[in-house]
């Protein structure tokens, strides 16, 4: 038995950390789906949903338009706000019907929590390199 555990310590003992972890078996975590908090819950729901496929493929078919900065920039940007740890996505100069933007806006995002300002959009957490990408396949 000894002679087995040696053997085993020095094929581990040349390999580097993530090859250890790699070669080890590790058991799937239980999920205590019946001990969630109700809020807990309904998030899981909303963020695990199969997003919808996108309605509009061209900036021509949009009813919505996204103008670019003065230096040429798409106007997605990230926020802190004030005692907040959890960035914000934020989307300026929007015209057109917003709440299209804001349909099509959720299904970039995955669900995630969207809100409507005066002069701009807000999302929860950070997706600006994901809104970003879809506005340039648009073709704003």
């Amino acid at each position: 038995m000894d002679s087995e555990w040696s053997c085993s310590f020095y094929q581990y003992q040349y390999m580097n950390k993530t090859q250890v972890l790699k070669s080890l078996v590790l058991r799937q975590p239980k999920e205590n789906l019946k001990r969630l908090h109700p809020v807990a819950q309904q998030k899981r729901e909303q963020y695990s949903q199969i997003p919808e496929p996108l309605q509009y493929k061209t900036r021509e078919e949009s009813p919505f338009r996204v103008l670019r900065s003065q230096n040429g920039n798409l106007p997605v940007y990230k926020k802190y706000f004030v005692r907040s740890e959890v960035p914000r996505t934020v989307i300026r100069h929007i015209e057109g019907d917003v709440n299209e933007f804001v349909k099509e806006l959720r299904k970039v995002c995955s669900n995630a929590d969207v809100y409507e300002k005066v002069g701009r959009v807000e999302i929860n957490g950070s997706h600006t390199m994901s809104v970003r990408k879809w506005l340039t396949q648009l073709g704003f």
